[in-house]
């Protein structure tokens, strides 16, 4: 019986798998082996330390991505509207997880959908989590653009995703065991734009309109607002139009970018980040 090409390719990886020197080495090659065996093109390996910014160890980019877009700003705050990492934060989600299923049901209608899928042509993404017992979450994802077929992970590809999670899940494990987070400058980024996002609008909006602020920026439609914040989808309507009003936008994108330029800008000693543009 003949080996496929993928299934010769996986095998190779496993075998550099047994030679790696290193941890992040290692998370490298079941990288690029999976990747191959799913024929994904556009995939990261990162590491979000508690109280740190993330850390993307490995990444290939699609032709059209620009590393400007999805690695700084990525780090520099966008981060925070990822479903995948909000389902780690907020869920305390692990595993193996594909956007559809993380995904609050407008996320589609995101500044945060537009950038990273959208225009970098991204039809699908498989996302491995792990949780480590400080607090720090390990991912492995892997992107297929959209037009490699539908754009999605066909039926067959995502079982053979799920057979890999117990090798992925040890792999990252021991990367996060090996990883000191203690960089100079950086031990209190992570905590610090958390905050930064759960007090953004907080000096010029009421606590209602916060949450539905919060809501809207990661992708919930306003009867999941509603359901969520228990209100009539009227009121939620009425605190978006107050909301809109009192930060001066007009759509979810400028409500990204102000978000964005208000943490270039943010201090410590500010709660909200909005503070800061106003000095």
């Amino acid at each position: 019986m003949s080996v496929t090409p993928d299934l010769f390719h996986w095998h190779q990886c496993v075998s550099n798998l047994l030679d790696c020197e290193s941890d992040s080495q290692r998370v490298y090659e079941l990288l690029r082996g999976a990747e191959q065996l799913v024929h994904g093109n556009s995939s990261m390996a990162i590491l979000y330390p508690s109280g740190s910014a993330p850390e993307i160890a490995h990444h290939r980019l699609l032709a059209n991505e620009q590393p400007s877009a999805q690695v700084d700003r990525y780090v520099e705050g966008a981060y925070l509207f990822d479903p995948f990492y909000r389902a780690a934060v907020d869920e305390e989600k692990q595993g193996l997880f594909f956007l559809r299923e993380v995904a609050p049901d407008a996320f589609s209608h995101t500044e945060y959908f537009r950038k990273y899928y959208r225009e970098a042509n991204l039809g699908d993404e498989a996302c491995y989590l792990v949780r480590g017992r400080d607090g720090t979450i390990a991912s492995l994802s892997i992107g297929r653009a959209r037009d490699l077929g539908n754009g999605r992970f066909s039926n067959q590809e995502m079982a053979v995703l799920r057979s890999l999670t117990p090798l992925v899940e040890n792999i990252l494990r021991k990367w996060m065991a090996s990883y000191e987070a203690a960089e100079t400058g950086k031990e209190s980024f992570g905590t610090r734009l958390d905050s930064a996002l759960e007090n953004f609008g907080s000096s010029r909006l009421t606590n209602r309109e916060c949450e539905v602020l919060h809501l809207t920026m990661r992708g919930h439609s306003i009867k999941s607002m509603a359901e969520r914040l228990d209100a009539s989808v009227d009121t939620i309507k009425t605190h978006r139009k107050n909301i809109y009003a009192k930060l001066d936008v007009t759509s979810q994108s400028e409500l990204f970018y102000l978000f964005i330029s208000a943490l270039r800008h943010h201090s410590s000693g500010d709660p909200d980040p909005l503070t800061s543009l106003e000095k």
